[in-house]
Formats: C-alpha cells, sequence, structure tokens
C-alpha cells in the first residue's frame, strides 16, 4: 500500500484506484449470468467435512450429547442454531464432527467452516459458493460469500457447522439473516450465547470408562495395563488422551514408562502450562515429551513443526514448506508428525491445533524444544518462506486467499520489537493487495506495524516514515476512525511540511486527506475551501494534467455536488473527464468513475434522460474492463435501474440486489460507513416506490439515524433521508408526523441548498401534495382529485421523469448491543450538553436497535426541537416496548396541545408510578374540567406530599380563592 498511490476521493461510490507510478490493477471476472440462489439446489455428494473428520472415526462416548443435539437440531422447523461450549481440548470439534458424520443423510448439505474469525466464516461461506458455482472461485470473496449467504436463506435442511467461535458477536449477523437451516456452533466460550441458542451443550471433561476407551483405541491396543490410571493422570482431557495413545502406538513404550516420563519431568512441564489448570499442564507434557520423540527420529519433522506454529491454524499449503528440504525427507517429516497427530492432513493442506501452535511460540529456556534461539529460529524461517510464497500483485484472487491467513496470523503472533525488513515486507505486500480489494479497514495493522518498524529503523522524519504514517492514517479514515485519523494526518502533515517541504508530493497527499476528512467531518464549508486550497496547490506544483490533480478536482466536484451546486459540480465534472480521457485514456480506472460522476451530477440537475443514456453506456464498458462484480461496476448497474424506474414510472426490479448490498456493505465497513448509509438510503426509496411503506419505513429510519450521526443534519444526504422519510410515514398512515418530518425537510433545504434548488423544490411539492391529500378527505369528487394528486405527485424533473424506488420484505440485520447501548449513552450525554441535533442521530439509531431509553430521550428531544408529531410516535413506541417512564412526557406533550382527554390516561400512568411531574400535570388538565376539579386537588395534595413546592404554594392559592359558603338561613 504505497502512500503515495493512495488518494482522497470523496464520494458514496468505491472501488479499485490505480496507485502510483507503475501500479496495476488485478480485475477478477466470472462468467455471468449466474444461476440464482433460489433456482440451484445442492447437487448431491458429500458436503464439507472438519479437518479431523477421521479422528472423528475413532470417536469414543458422547452419547448423552450426540442425543442432545439431534433432538435440538430436529426439534422444530425454521432456523435452529445450538452451541457446543467448552475448554480447549475437550472435543468440542471432535463431538459436531461425529454428529456431522452419523447425520450426514440428514443434512443437505453438511458444510464446515472454521470460524475463528469474522474472515474465516467469510471464506467458508465463499467456499460453499464455489462448491456450488465453480465460476464464482474467481470472484471478490465478499461477493462469493454474499452468494452463498443468499443461497442458504432460499433453502433449508441443511447443517452449517462453525467452529471455534470467538464470540457470539461473530455469528450473531450471519444466523439473524437467515430464515431455515442449522447451525452447530463450537466455541470456548460458554457465556453469551441466550440470544441465539435456549441453552448451550457445555462439553466438560470424558468419563474415566469413555477415557480409558479412547487411550485403548488410540493406541491400538485392546490390552493396557493402568490405561484408567494414565488417563486419569491426562485429566480425562480428549486431545490429551488422543495424543498419549498416538505416541504410545508409534514408540512401543508401555502405560509405565510414559508415566515415568511424566512424573520425573513435571515440574518443567506444568512451568511451560498456559491457564495453570491440569488439562493445560497435562496438554503441555504430552506435546513435550511427543516432540522428544520426534528429534530422536527426525530433526527435520522438530524444525518443519517449530515453523508450522507460525501460520495460521488451518489451510497451511504443503507448498509453503517446499524450500525447506527436497520432497523425500519433507513428506517423511509430515508423515512423522502426523503420525503423532501433531499435524492434520486435508486434501494438500495441513493443519494444526492452535493450542499445540500457541505453547511452541511462547519461549521458555526450561522447557525442551522451546527455547529462545528455537522459537525466533522457527519465526525468521517463518517469515522466509511467506516471502517466497508472497503472490504477485496480478496472481488472482485465489492465491492470495491462500497467502493472506498466514500473514494476518504472523502479524497477530508477534510485536513489534521482533519486526525486520523481511517481516515488514510481508506486511507491505498484504497492505497493498488489501488496498487494491477496498478492504483497507483490514490493513491497519500491518500498516501501524510498518510505520513503527520505519520510525524505529530509519527515524520519525525520514520519508519512508512519513509515508507509512500516511498509509496508517488513510487506512484509519476507511475504517469510519476520523478522529485518529485526523490527529495523525496533522502531526504527520506537520512533520512533512518541516522536513519533505510544503510542495511535496506527499506533503500535498496529506492536505488532501486532510481536507477530506474535515469535510465527512462535519465541517462541509471549510472542507470545500480546503479542497479548492488543495486542487489549486496540486495544479501550481504538479501541473493541470498531474493524475494527482485530477484526483483533486473530482473530489472537489464531488463535494459541490453533494452541498446542491449543480452548476459549479457540473463544470468541473465535465473538465475532469474530459482531462482523464486525454491524460489516462477512456478505459482507466478514474475516467470511468469521471463519467459515473458526471452522469450522476446531470441526473441531479433534472436531466435523467441524459442521464440514463450516459449510465447505459458506461454499464457496458464498466462490465468490459472491470467485470461484473466490480463494485463501480455494480454502483453504476443500481443507478441505470433507478433511473430507468424514473423514465418509465415503475418500480424498480433489483431490490433483492440491493437488499444483499446492503447486508454485504454493512458486514464489511460497519453500518456507520458512508457506503453503507448511501445504500440503505437507495433500498428505503425503492421500498417506497414499490408501495412497501413498512419496509421503507424501517430501513430509512435506520438510514436517518446513521446519516444524523455521520454526516450531520445538514448534509444533502440527510436532508434527502429525512424527506423520503416523512414520506414513508404519510403513506403508512401517519399523516402528522409525515408532514411535519417534509415542513422540517423544505425548510432546511431552503436553508442549505436554497429556495432554487431542485432538491428543495422536490420537497416542497411533496408537501404541497400532502396538504391536498388531507383537503381530498373533505371535498366532494374525492376519487377525482386523488387522480389529479397522483399525476402531481410524480413531481416531473425538467425532462418529464420523477423520482426512484424497489420491491418487499426488508429483513433487518442482526442488531449489536454495544454499538446500540454505546449509542444511547452518547445520545443522552450530548442531551445533558444541551446539543439535541447532535443527540439526535444517536437517539435515532439506539431506538432503531431496540433500546426503549433512547426511544423515550429522542421523542423528548424531538418535543423540546418543535416537532410535537415525531415526539408523540416515539413516546408511544417506547411505551410499547415497555418503557413506562415515557407515559408521563407523553401525556405532558398531549396536554400542552390541549388534548386534555387524551392526556389523562397516561399521566394517570405515570402518577400512579410515583412521578411528582405527572401528578402536577395531571391536576392541571384536571382543573380544567368541571367535574375533576376535586380529583385535581386531590393530585395536587399528593405532590405536595411527595415534596414538591410548587404543589404547596398551589394549594395555598387554591384555599385563598376558594368561594366561601353562605350561611344557610330560615327558620330554625
Amino acid at each position: 500500500m504505497d502512500p503515495l498511490s493512495r488518494r482522497a476521493e470523496v464520494s458514496v461510490n468505491h472501488g479499485i484506484i490505480s496507485l502510483g507510478d507503475g501500479a496495476r490493477n488485478t480485475v477478477n471476472n466470472y462468467h455471468h449470468p449466474l444461476p440464482s440462489a433460489a433456482s440451484l439446489s445442492w447437487p448431491g455428494g458429500p458436503g464439507r467435512l472438519s479437518p479431523t473428520a477421521l479422528a472423528a472415526g475413532r470417536f469414543v462416548g458422547r452419547e448423552r450429547e450426540l442425543s442432545d443435539l439431534h433432538t435440538v437440531l430436529q426439534s422444530g422447523t425454521g432456523l435452529i442454531a445450538q452451541t457446543v461450549a467448552g475448554l480447549g481440548g475437550v472435543g468440542k470439534s471432535a463431538l459436531a464432527c461425529r454428529y456431522a458424520q452419523m447425520r450426514q443423510d440428514a443434512y443437505s448439505p453438511v458444510w464446515w467452516i472454521t470460524a475463528d474469525s469474522p474472515d474465516r466464516i467469510e471464506a467458508g461461506l465463499a467456499a460453499l459458493a464455489v462448491r456450488l458455482v465453480p465460476e464464482l472461485n474467481s470472484a471478490p470473496l465478499p461477493d462469493a460469500a454474499a452468494w452463498a449467504r443468499s443461497w442458504l436463506a432460499c433453502h433449508d435442511g441443511w447443517l452449517l457447522v462453525l467452529d471455534d467461535v470467538a464470540a457470539p458477536a461473530d455469528v450473531q449477523e450471519l444466523i439473524g439473516s437467515l430464515g431455515t437451516g442449522r447451525f452447530l456452533i463450537t466455541s470456548r466460550l460458554a457465556e453469551g450465547w441466550q440470544d441465539l441458542v435456549d441453552r448451550p451443550v457445555t462439553l466438560g471433561a470424558m468419563p474415566v470408562e469413555d477415557a480409558t476407551e479412547l487411550l485403548r483405541r488410540s493406541s491400538g491396543r485392546t490390552d493396557l495395563p493402568d490405561a484408567a490410571r494414565l488417563s486419569a493422570r491426562l485429566g480425562h482431557l480428549p486431545l490429551a488422551v488422543a495424543q498419549a495413545g498416538a505416541y504410545l502406538s508409534q514408540t512401543g513404550i508401555g502405560v509405565g514408562e510414559y508415566l515415568d516420563l511424566l512424573d520425573h519431568r513435571s515440574a518443567e512441564t506444568f512451568r511451560g502450562a498456559a491457564a495453570g489448570t491440569p488439562e493445560d499442564r497435562t496438554i503441555a507434557a504430552v506435546w513435550t515429551v511427543t516432540l522428544d520423540r520426534i528429534a530422536e527420529e527426525d530433526t527435520l519433522a522438530l524444525e518443519v513443526f517449530r515453523t508450522l506454529a507460525w501460520f495460521a491454524p488451518d489451510g497451511i499449503p504443503r507448498s509453503l514448506l517446499t524450500p525447506m528440504a527436497d520432497q523425500g525427507p519433507l513428506v517423511h517429516a509430515l508423515g512423522l508428525l502426523r503420525a503423532y497427530r501433531m499435524v492434520d492432513f486435508l486434501d494438500r493442506s495441513l493443519s494444526v491445533h492452535r493450542l499445540v501452535q500457541e505453547v511452541f511460540r511462547t519461549p521458555d529456556a526450561a522447557i525442551r524444544h522451546r527455547e529462545d534461539e528455537a522459537i525466533a529460529r522457527a519465526r525468521a524461517r517463518s517469515v522466509d518462506l511467506l516471502t517466497l510464497a508472497r503472490p504477485a500483485p496480478d496472481a488472482g484472487l485465489e492465491a492470495w486467499q491462500c497467502f493472506l491467513p498466514h500473514a494476518d496470523a504472523l502479524v497477530a503472533h508477534t510485536t513489534a520489537a521482533q519486526d525486520d525488513a523481511a517481516t515488514t515486507g510481508v506486511f507491505e505486500a498484504a497492505a497493498r493487495f488489501l488496498g487494491s480489494q477496498n478492504l483497507q479497514h483490514r490493513a491497519v495493522r500491518y500498516c501501524s506495524r510498518i510505520a513503527d518498524f520505519h520510525g524505529r529503523t530509519q527515524g520519525p522524519y525520514a520519508p519512508a516514515t512519513l509515508h507509512a504514517r500516511a498509509n496508517l492514517a488513510a487506512a484509519q479514515l476507511e475504517t469510519g476512525d476520523r478522529v485518529r485519523a485526523r490527529e495523525l494526518l496533522e502531526a504527520n502533515l506537520s512533520d512533512q511540511q518541516q522536513n519533505l517541504g510544503p510542495d511535496h508530493r506527499l506533503t500535498l497527499t496529506s492536505q488532501a486527506y486532510l481536507a477530506a476528512i474535515t469535510y465527512t467531518g462535519g465541517n462541509p464549508d471549510l472542507g470545500i475551501e480546503l479542497l479548492e486550497a488543495s486542487l489549486g496547490h496540486r495544479e501550481r506544483v504538479l501541473g493541470p494534467d498531474h493524475p494527482d490533480t485530477l484526483v483533486s478536482r473530482g473530489n472537489l466536484a464531488v463535494a459541490h455536488h453533494e452541498r446542491g451546486n449543480t452548476v459549479r459540480a457540473t463544470d468541473l465534472f465535465e473538465t475532469q473527464l474530459a482531462d482523464c480521457l486525454r491524460v489516462l485514456g477512456p478505459d482507466h480506472f478514474d475516467t470511468l468513475r469521471s463519467r459515473h460522476h458526471l452522469a450522476s451530477a446531470r441526473h441531479a440537475a433534472g436531466n435523467a434522460t441524459e442521464a440514463d443514456r450516459q449510465l447505459t453506456a458506461l454499464l457496458t464498458d464498466c462490465e468490459r474492463v472491470l467485470g461484473a462484480s466490480h463494485p463501480l461496476t455494480a454502483d453504476v448497474r443500481s443507478d441505470v435501474a433507478a433511473v430507468a424506474s424514473e423514465l418509465t414510472q415503475q418500480p424498480r426490479d433489483d431490490i433483492e440486489q440491493l437488499r444483499a448490498d446492503v447486508i454485504g456493505r454493512e458486514r464489511e465497513h460497519g453500518p456507520e460507513h458512508r457506503s453503507t448509509v448511501s445504500a440503505r438510503a437507495v433500498l428505503g426509496s425503492a421500498y417506497l416506490r414499490a408501495g412497501d411503506v413498512r419496509s421503507a419505513t424501517e430501513v430509512l429510519e435506520t438510514a436517518l439515524g446513521y446519516s444524523l450521526w455521520v454526516l450531520g443534519p445538514d448534509h444533502p444526504a440527510t436532508l434527502h433521508i429525512g424527506h423520503q422519510l416523512g414520506d414513508a410515514y404519510f403513506a403508512a398512515g401517519r399523516e402528522a408526523l409525515g408532514a411535519e418530518m417534509v415542513r422540517e425537510a423544505l425548510a432546511d433545504c431552503e436553508r442549505v441548498l436554497g429556495p432554487g434548488q431542485w432538491e428543495t423544490e422536490n420537497v416542497r411539492a411533496t408537501l404541497v401534495f400532502m396538504a391536498m391529500s388531507s383537503l381530498a378527505d373533505r371535498v366532494p369528487g374525492v376519487r377525482a382529485v386523488r387522480r389529479l394528486l397522483k399525476r402531481m405527485r410524480r413531481r416531473a424533473r425538467p425532462d418529464g421523469s420523477g423520482p426512484a424506488g424497489g420491491d418487499q420484505g426488508w429483513m433487518r440485520p442482526g442488531t449489536d448491543l454495544e454499538r446500540v447501548r454505546a449509542a444511547a449513552a452518547e445520545g443522552l450525554r450530548l442531551c445533558g450538553e444541551g446539543e439535541l441535533r447532535g443527540a439526535e442521530g444517536h437517539l435515532r439509531v439506539a431506538s432503531d436497535g431496540g433500546n426503549t431509553s433512547a426511544m423515550a430521550n429522542l421523542g423528548m428531544v424531538l418535543a423540546r426541537t418543535g416537532r410535537p408529531a415525531g415526539a408523540e410516535f416515539w413516546l408511544l413506541r417506547a411505551i410499547e416496548a415497555g418503557e413506562e417512564g415515557a407515559a408521563g412526557p407523553l401525556g405532558g406533550l398531549l396536554a400542552e396541545a390541549g388534548r386534555f382527554k387524551e392526556a389523562q390516561p397516561w399521566l394517570r400512568r405515570a402518577a400512579a408510578t410515583g412521578s411528582v411531574d405527572s401528578m402536577m400535570d395531571l391536576g392541571h388538565v384536571l382543573i380544567r374540567t368541571r367535574r375533576g376539579r376535586s380529583e385535581a386537588e386531590l393530585w395536587y395534595r399528593r405532590a405536595a406530599e411527595a415534596g414538591d413546592p410548587e404543589a404547596a404554594r398551589f394549594l395555598e392559592q387554591w384555599a385563598a380563592l376558594r368561594p366561601r359558603r353562605r350561611p344557610r338561613t330560615g327558620p330554625g
């Protein structure tokens, strides 16, 4: 990821960017059309089982657990998930594998995924897609995984085994997005599964009889004296028992000799145990003794094993080890390791238990085979092997998918102090590839280590260090971490100006990044000023035709386009496109992206017919040059469908693809990323156009919350989403709330964009429609008027086109509870500081995630900012969700509007819980009714008794003003 080749691009469109002089883009194409997920059935035959499937053939016991698993997984219809949890080495994976083997005929298919990270889960889904559609082997990993999700959603009868899940959150979104099928999950974590499964199966140590039988089977000896004693010495832990049996089988020694080895070496071996538990100590002892025998027979096998400890636990290509020795000795060494069950074979790859790897990555001078020098030598050898195996930039996705897990393992299991030039080279290769795939968020760890290495070896102000720090800031920016990215960029820019000069290309690049962060970080006016300055600086220093200058011109044009300055944006886009065609050529990525920007500007300016012509031609070129699966191609395809929908006045026919796009972007970038917000807004508009107002409302509510949070209340995207949401509320029968939101959107558009802009007039037309629609209910000839309004509502652009839209059936992805809690807390904090508009976005996100207190707080924020219909809507939702504290504010809101009769039950409900404010409000409401005055006095007294001084003063005035009864007169 060369910093010279990274360019800031302020845009909602994403794709591969040409990086630096001589840089190359890898474009992966696969044949189209692909079969639809719904139409393609499992072709038959076995699925994919665990790498330990052969070990499961020696499985012993666990009958009750196997029966419980089958009972749960076959207990009903729809989606069912079950978790097997317990200590590492206790046999969770073996149990899941045994169940899958026994029940293969009951599922179609059984598919095993090593799920120790979200990336590995995605890779496992992609492998399923490739099994079903081999053409997907050349597709980007996220696309293939998304197709697999679609296939799972369309079929039932399958069993997905997710092995070694680190945390429930890693699989919650996947499980929540599907409605059928079965999940069998193994994890070391026994807590936190209550949202996914009713009751996890917690696996403990094996019973004595079963552990003893496992030892006999593993050793291949039916007559094994003292087997129970050895099993007990090993803590009846399946992995330790199986390893001991394998050692006995390989060496031919007896149980007594094995116990003698453990007894005489227990202190040193136990000291190397990770967690201090008997099982971990026993495992460490077994592995040390096993390696003693391996070293006696074949020293190469020992070196191979030490080296394997630094790679990912699964999917280690045999070819990665080829440079270590000739084929014959290497095959013998691997066979010996497999005989001791220190490695497993699966096709042409190897796997090693991750606990074994952890132990033998940890140096301890007192324990054989774990000396500092030996472990450092193995680490260096693994780096050398990865350097030799590093794919070429154009090697293809499959080669990099094999390489990246091992680079990830290296960066995760080493420290910055251990980095050298070779290690940094591996990290730089991985970071460059991830950047080319628009996966910069996965490159942050690499970029951080690269920057640290150059700073340590060359100094903080060396060009390489400044390059690396710029790359790190860019990667942080892509993850949405604008605060840290801005801090790093500002510090780096200062150092660049002092050490490289203000006109150095890197200095100019950092200025462009900083301008982009300023624009997207809540200060768009200042951001545009900085973008203008950056463009001028690059034109003066680099020239008007330099690729960096072209990017700056595009950034500025996008900013003006988003701010509604379509004339200035169109001029800039036209200039940029002409320069890109002349300088870069018609098929360059920047040229294609410039054409997309210009077509979007034409569309926003009201010329949908010309935009349709340009986009249709562009789509053909993008598919030819970039491939059908490229992100830019996907964006252009979506825009073609949107414009066609406007011109034909028909709903969009690609809503399923839009929905998958939202889920994919949220999984890849997070819900707060700009591209996710944009895709969600497009989907909501599509639902609204298709008449699915319920789905439109849900999607647009989420989009508005994140847009307020990420882009701010004055961003054009936020204004458009608010307008669309108001339209959806009105269409759903919430006329007052919808009209209120559209009125607010109109006021904001006039203030931010100006009264003459198309979006402003579009919002005004919506408000006129709402007013006349309400009038139509009260005048004769309602049907005729409604037909007229329907034609008016098409709100034609200058060329006669109207708005865009979609399909039905939105399914909300899984909720990140931690994110919801954080948003609710931040919203409450901003409320306390008086930042009500700033709080609104956070509270909307938390409310959308189901946080009831956030719903109530959002209702009160809307009430305090003059939006009573919205306040009533959210307070009612909070009460329906069980937030009793919202009853009082709702009653007070209704009372302020003069709706005394509606206010009374809510105020009574709140007053009954002891709310003094609600007691007073209820008294004020009752006193306005002739029959309620005596009850009003009762509530005032209760409030006074609760310590309210206002109530006490009110009662005093009440007594003073109360008319006295006249004395009775007449005969006595």
